[in-house]
């Protein structure tokens, strides 16, 4: 059915063209997109948190942690190894935040999955949304039990660090940042941080790599993720590689500055995302084998 707008009556027309000029100003101008991604972002952690009414929490420093009843042994724990990571990562992006970042801690993987509506494929054990770290219980992923192995264990591979590098850049930038490029970012400080680097067969360089367009365009459903995310990490430690560290901080600077990432790349690397790609790509050639 189509509809005159001589039949709408004047105020719809003036509402319509005031949507639509804010739309615009939301593509074209850093400021307003920037001030709207925050509003929607800390409406999602005041709904995240005030439904969390039936759990309970602890503080330390510079985290909060919610946990379930059946979570209390691990609560001091998860907050212990939080603080450890606190300094050298704020360190190495170079800004501190603001107020007390929320630690949530699901007792299942169902629950996990069912905050965020996934399927059963899904088996992730940390989590960055909306002003927000999920974590999977420890009780749940690690078998040993007895405190000692057990905060032995979560201090030598837990994801705080990781998830705590996507929750600086997010709020940083607000949001402008590519899907790949802040798990590239997460998973080179994490390594800065902890020593972990995730390496696995399936992420072997030994195999066809996915393209810029294809990290870019649909990173989360590329087929391999173990290869998407390590060519993410080595697209960011190339950039570190070859710009040095302060090549990184000038990156993320851009994109606080409200510059698309191409635009940053050429700001900092002074060539294209296609370039900077296809040097990657021979530097990778070159210098990894596995």
């Amino acid at each position: 059915m189509n509809i005159s707008t001589s039949t709408l009556p004047r105020w719809l027309l003036a509402l319509v063209s005031v949507l639509v000029l804010a739309g615009i100003a939301c593509w074209y101008w850093p400021q307003p997109r920037s001030a709207m991604y925050s509003i929607y972002r800390e409406s999602g952690k005041s709904r995240t948190l005030s439904a969390l009414a039936n759990y309970e929490t602890k503080s330390s420093q510079h985290f909060v942690v919610y946990f379930t009843s059946s979570d209390q042994n691990v609560a001091d724990m998860i907050l212990e190894t939080a603080e450890s990571v606190y300094q050298p990562v704020v360190k190495q992006m170079g800004h501190e935040p603001g107020g007390k970042v929320p630690l949530v801690v699901y007792a299942s993987r169902d629950d996990l999955r069912h905050a965020f509506g996934w399927g059963n494929s899904e088996s992730a054990v940390g989590v960055y949304w909306a002003g927000t770290i999920r974590l999977l219980s420890p009780n749940v992923w690690i078998h040993d039990k007895r405190p000692p192995q057990q905060q032995q264990a979560y201090a030598k591979v837990n994801p705080i660090a990781h998830e705590f590098t996507h929750y600086l850049l997010d709020y940083m930038t607000n949001g402008n940042y590519p899907r790949w490029f802040t798990e590239g970012l997460a998973q080179w400080v994490e390594h800065r941080v902890t020593g972990y680097l995730w390496i696995e067969d399936s992420n072997k360089l030994d195999q066809k790599l996915y393209s810029m367009d294809d990290l870019n365009s649909r990173f989360d459903g590329l087929p391999n993720q173990a290869l998407a995310y390590r060519e993410s990490y080595l697209i960011v430690d190339y950039i570190a590689q070859t710009q040095g560290d302060q090549g990184i901080a000038n990156l993320v600077q851009q994109l606080q500055a409200g510059h698309s990432f191409a635009s940053a790349v050429q700001q900092v690397a002074g060539r294209s995302e296609s370039a900077l790609y296809d040097q990657w790509f021979q530097w990778v050639q070159q210098h990894l084998s596995a």
